[in-house]
């Protein structure tokens, strides 16, 4: 009898929280990955990896048509949005659960998915698209600084600046389109700034989970250094959040499956930043499973395999995570009581990523993070003040070189 398998193309931050739920719902969790090395860090259990060129659909397709021989495979996903599309696409050759490909893989471009929402007459940046530091700079000049500037194809933050200056708008765009880092992003999306605070919604299908607070580190870079879920809002600025993101999801035929939506709550209401078609990452997923007591990694494996999902929440706390940041770049030198900042009524999990003595060399995206610390109580402000104590017993300094 073949064993029941779940492919897993590529991961991501969260990828060994699927291989997990999948291992306890029955599944042999099976990584598909062009190097799954780079993972051996994540904390994947015993994966079956299997080398594939994960950019392409049919070479997919042809190594799970190998599989097939050894794995009755009952569902395709990827924990990492850049590869949300190639899932998809895969899924429905087989005939199995899915998301619509056509529709993530716009989703995916910053530029079409921003096109769409403001078709859908949703409040969205003013933006363009550019292919040259003088279009930028133009544009830019036109809407008023300062202005954002990214690539039209990423995540994690990764090449997103605020621009205060003209000539920071060009530099800016030069290095996005010249950088190796950023050779899959087809050109740069240059937006309006939105002052307000900012939030992501997770839903499932049409389905509004709950609503993230995102704390930012400092400008110019929007590194998120912290989370509180749920976020706490009024009755009436939590509806008019949900009915714009269904709304978004709808527009971009995003119907099916889980997405983690961004926004800023700016004068005139909620304005969308851009909708990923899949689960949230940054430890989002922790946060509403200890909170809500809702696991919405295994709710996803179970609609990905065609099972009953379940997304009653039995529980209602108040959770919240704040990530560690080293302020400039040197040698790191912990000089902190992990034991003591474990102790802190409220906190659940603290956990350093770098040790002692390591060199640091900041990057203005989530590659920066140095550690975390995750509180649960009753009350917002109680998970606040635990998080606070804490961080103030884990000192960071950082020896210049």
């Amino acid at each position: 009898m073949q064993k029941k398998a779940l492919v897993l193309i590529e991961s991501s931050t969260t990828g060994h929280l699927f291989h997990h739920a999948a291992k306890r719902l029955g599944y042999v969790p099976i990584l598909l990955s062009e190097d799954a090395e780079r993972y051996r860090g994540l904390g994947l259990i015993d994966p079956v990896a299997v080398f594939a060129n994960t950019l392409s659909v049919e070479a997919v397709i042809e190594v799970c048509q190998r599989l097939q021989s050894t794995y009755e495979i009952k569902g395709i996903l990827s924990s990492s949005g850049a590869y949300a599309a190639v899932a998809a696409g895969v899924s429905r050759f087989f005939g199995l659960p899915g998301a619509d490909p056509d529709a993530v893989a716009q989703c995916q471009n910053k530029f079409e998915q921003r096109t769409r929402l403001k078709a859908a007459g949703l409040a969205t940046p003013a933006y363009r698209y550019v292919t040259d530091p003088h279009n930028a700079v133009e544009f830019a000049d036109a809407i008023g600084l300062p202005v954002i500037v990214k690539p039209v194809v990423g995540s994690g933050s990764m090449g997103v600046r605020l621009c205060t200056a003209l000539p920071e708008v060009s530099a800016q765009t030069s290095y996005l389109l010249r950088e190796e880092d950023f050779a899959s992003s087809p050109g740069v999306l240059v937006e309006q700034y939105i002052v307000g605070p900012e939030f992501s919604v997770e839903t499932m299908g049409q389905n509004v989970i709950g609503v993230t607070a995102k704390h930012l580190g400092p400008l110019p870079f929007f590194v998120e250094i912290g989370h509180d879920f749920p976020a706490h809002l009024s009755t009436q600025v939590k509806q008019e959040i949900a009915t714009a993101v269904t709304t978004a999801i709808s527009a971009l035929g995003l119907q099916w499956g889980p997405a983690h939506t961004e926004l800023r709550l700016g004068p005139e209401g909620p304005v969308i930043i851009e909708v990923n078609p899949r689960i949230a990452g940054d430890f989002i997923p922790q946060l509403v499973r200890l909170a809500y007591g809702l696991d919405l990694i295994k709710e996803a494996i179970k609609l990905v395999v065609s099972d009953a999902v379940d997304l009653t929440a039995p529980a209602n706390q108040c959770a919240g995570i704040r990530f560690l940041n080293p302020g400039s770049d040197g040698v790191l030198r912990w000089h902190c009581d992990v034991a003591l900042a474990r102790s802190v009524e409220g906190i659940v999990e603290v956990e350093l990523y770098a040790p002692d003595g390591s060199q640091i060399r900041r990057r203005g995206d989530f590659r920066d993070r140095i550690g975390h610390v995750i509180a649960l109580t009753s009350q917002a402000a109680q998970t606040d003040s635990a998080l606070e104590s804490a961080l103030a017993l884990l000192d960071v300094r950082i020896e210049a070189q």
